[in-house]
């Protein structure tokens, strides 16, 4: 039988790290370690489920991991265990990564955000181009997801981008939020042109070598060319758990979906977005956690958990929600047989990261447990439950 690795580090005095982090009150530190028994007990129900076959995730509190868990396999059937160091596909939550590249292009003087995106990159229909800021904050006015279908039928990124200019638009530009796959990849040539270099090489030297993450690649070739590394699981009634290619046609929109982590490079990410890690300075976070255009799709997809969290927004490729007066900026990510996590408290120096190679639903219910339990709304039983059933 595969173990299941836990490491839970229960004395947060006894924490340090590199740069200043939220200080938490003595009151607050025990009720921090309280949760953690709750905490584990819905990792392992969550785990035990039959379409989970790998899980990595991890707690963080004024800057610093305090429960690690990682379960599983890479593969079913394969024997190799699941660890800290195994390379997952990140999905969507490689617009994180996009937004605060921008933030940081932006900042160098590079690049400015609210400049319009030539029509020679994306001619959109309407009364005027998207600022480069709202593509990254989905402000386009095209229709959610428009011709992701086509990339998924394997036509090249350029050519499809070209269809986006007869493409109707359900609001003027700047005046709605809608999900963007191929029109949010149009800032790949803007960054290339404004630095001379390609886009997979610019991401690698501004941020994973900047910030220091220690595995972190882009594409199906970087996640094999691992030594430790989880292969997709499909199908969300599926019988059995047979591993599958790890290739993707998103692999040609590398902003959007391209990024390969492990969970230590997900706990780094964290620390860095946190500021409680060298590499990101603070104006660059702030503008890439802005509220940029309120997401009240998103707000009423959440269901049940709007009885926590009661707006939503998008920024610089992040979310944004307001739970009660806290604020989390997050975001989630999904590509067939690929989950992806992270959810950043920056006030406090919280973070909740996890990855994992299967498609199910039973993984999505942890962070609103978390939140739960380390605010004491509740013992985040409801949370599990309700993905356990709809499962």
């Amino acid at each position: 039988m595969l173990r299941t690795s836990l490491i839970a580090i229960t004395r947060l005095a006894a924490l340090s790290c590199g740069l200043a982090a939220p200080a938490l009150a003595e009151s607050e530190n025990d009720r921090v370690v309280d949760y953690l028994s709750g905490l584990q007990s819905h990792f392992e129900r969550v785990t035990a489920h039959e379409d989970i076959v790998g899980f990595a995730a991890a707690v963080i509190e004024a800057g610093e991991p305090i429960f690690v868990y990682t379960h599983g396999e890479t593969a079913a059937g394969s024997g190799r265990e699941v660890s800290e160091t195994t390379l997952f596909r990140a999905a969507s939550v490689s617009k994180t990564f996009t937004g605060t590249l921008f933030a940081l292009l932006e900042a160098e003087g590079q690049l400015d955000l609210e400049a319009p995106v030539p029509t020679e990159v994306m001619d959109l229909q309407g009364e005027r181009s998207p600022t480069i800021a709202e593509v990254l904050s989905h402000r386009t006015g095209l229709p959610p997801n428009a011709y992701d279908n086509m990339l998924e039928a394997g036509r090249e990124v350029g050519f499809i981008r070209d269809r986006l200019s007869g493409v109707d638009l359900i609001c003027p530009v700047g005046g709605c939020y809608t999900y963007q796959n191929i029109a949010f990849s149009s800032v790949e040539v803007l960054a290339e042109d404004a630095t001379g270099q390609s886009y997979d090489e610019l991401l690698t030297r501004e941020l994973f070598d900047r910030i220091g993450l220690p595995s972190a690649s882009l594409g199906a070739s970087g996640l094999t060319a691992a030594e430790d590394w989880a292969a997709p699981h499909r199908g969300w009634r599926r019988t059995t758990n047979q591993a599958g290619d790890p290739g993707t046609y998103y692999d040609r929109t590398p902003s959007a979906a391209g990024v390969n982590l492990s969970l230590n490079d997900m706990i780094v990410w964290a620390q860095a977005q946190l500021g409680t890690r060298d590499g990101l300075p603070a104006d660059v976070r702030a503008r890439a956690h802005q509220r940029l255009t309120p997401t009240r799709r998103e707000t009423r997809r959440l269901g049940e958990l709007r009885e926590r969290v009661s707006a939503t927004w998008y920024g610089l490729g992040w979310r944004v929600y307001d739970w009660g007066e806290r604020t989390l900026v997050m975001h989630s990510g999904y590509l067939s047989g690929y989950g992806a996590q992270i959810v950043l408290e920056p006030e406090t120096g919280f973070a909740f990261v996890a990855l994992w190679n299967s498609d199910n639903r039973p993984a999505w219910s942890l962070w609103p447990a978390v939140m739960d339990l380390r605010t004491g709304q509740g013992d985040g039983d409801r949370w599990v439950r309700r993905f356990l059933e709809d499962d």
